[in-house]
Formats: C-alpha cells, sequence, structure tokens
C-alpha cells in the first residue's frame, strides 16, 4: 500500500480510539440525554464504511442501537442497565480493536 493511505488511516483510527475512551469516560459523567453519543456513533458508523475490515459491523451496529435507546430513554431498571453494560461492552471492543489497529497487532 501506498504511504499516504496507510498514514490516514492509522491517524484516523487513532482518533477513533481517543474518541471512544473519550466516549466510555463520558458515559460515567454525562447525563444519558447527550446528544454526543450520537455524533461519536456517526463517526463510527463512517469510519466502519470507509476502512472495511477495521471493525466487526454486527458489534458497532449494537453499539448504534444501544445508544439510540439509552438517548430516548423510556426504560429503566434492569433494562437500562443491561443496555449500558452491552453498550460498555461494545466501546470496549471498539477500543481494543482500534487500539491493535494503530499498534499493528
Amino acid at each position: 500500500m501506498g504511504g499516504t493511505s496507510d498514514t490516514t488511516f492509522v491517524l484516523l483510527t487513532f482518533i477513533l480510539l481517543v474518541l471512544t475512551v473519550w466516549m466510555v469516560l463520558g458515559r460515567f459523567t454525562r447525563g444519558l440525554e447527550s446528544n454526543w453519543p450520537l455524533v461519536y456513533y456517526f463517526m463510527v458508523v463512517a469510519y466502519l464504511k470507509a476502512f472495511d475490515g477495521g471493525l466487526n459491523p454486527y458489534l458497532v451496529y449494537v453499539a448504534v442501537v444501544c445508544g439510540l435507546f439509552l438517548r430516548f430513554e423510556f426504560m429503566g431498571g434492569i433494562i437500562l442497565k443491561a443496555f449500558r453494560t452491552v453498550e460498555m461492552f461494545t466501546l470496549v471492543y471498539i477500543g481494543l480493536r482500534t487500539f491493535s489497529l494503530v499498534v499493528g497487532l
């Protein structure tokens, strides 16, 4: 591959890694009514479409659905905790996968 496309891939993957860490931390500090997770998921889906094979699309779309359910919260109790747990697992996956792509593992 050419050097420019490799550099672009690594740079955008690193940016996604930083945003994922920000998103995980934000889920503990911000309320569920924030629109930032929706912006983040828009960027993740754009990354998924731009770099095929980087992330598992099924897990990304599960995270998007969880993010939408959490944003437009109409549930409570154990169901809310289940959606938050599933979203956190998918965010950890995205973080670990982007880290391995940046490092080259």
